[in-house]
């Protein structure tokens, strides 16, 4: 009996998905970051709490950094 060496097309998927997800995640939480650095910090507002708890919890900076 032969196994396949590799990747099969269902586990290439879902690597490229989760991969993608992995990568987007990323990219929000250091935008979430630069965001904070760009902010004049005159009036503290809710989504600066927000973005501030979301350097430490990073699904929650991840979502911020797109909005």
């Amino acid at each position: 009996m032969k196994f396949q060496k590799g990747f099969t097309s269902v586990k290439g998927a879902v690597t490229l998905v989760l991969s993608t997800l992995a990568i987007a995640g990323v990219v929000g939480w250091i935008w979430n970051i630069v965001k904070i650095i760009n902010t004049g910090f005159d009036v503290f507002t809710g989504l600066l709490i927000a973005r501030v708890v979301g350097v430490f919890l990073a699904p929650l900076g991840a979502v911020l950094g797109y909005l």
